[in-house]
């Protein structure tokens, strides 16, 4: 008796679980192109919990992550391009972010010159 209870409640456990995974995509492209970033490092760092961590490389057709819902800080890195930092919500089983624009690095730096010479006006 007491193993079959076990045994329904991690069935249980194991179903509610599964209801509250949610996937993330989206595509990140440079700023001024229609081609995406390939191998760009995605990292979704739980809230609650910095050591929670998930990460996916992008390909040609973006990144897909199936993670549990909750909020996340969305980090993307890649090699010469400004890091993008997102704050996001995961509480729907799809969420697509389409595209994302990253700057490149020297774009990166015209923009903040020209913020720079704005305040100093």
């Amino acid at each position: 008796m007491k193993r079959s209870i076990l045994l329904s409640l991690a069935l249980l456990f194991a179903l509610s679980a599964s209801a509250q995974l949610a996937a993330v995509s989206g595509i990140p492209m440079p700023k001024k192109s229609s081609e995406p970033i390939v191998g760009a490092l995605v990292t979704f760092t739980s809230e609650w919990d910095k050591d929670l961590k998930y990460q996916r490389k992008t390909d040609a057709d973006g990144f897909r992550v199936v993670l549990p819902q909750g909020g996340y800080i969305m980090t993307i890195e890649a090699e010469g391009y400004e890091s993008h930092r997102l704050e996001i919500e995961v509480d729907e089983p799809n969420i697509d972010l389409t595209v994302i624009t990253m700057l490149t690095n020297e774009q990166a730096a015209v923009r903040d010159a020209k913020r720079k010479k704005r305040y100093l006006l």
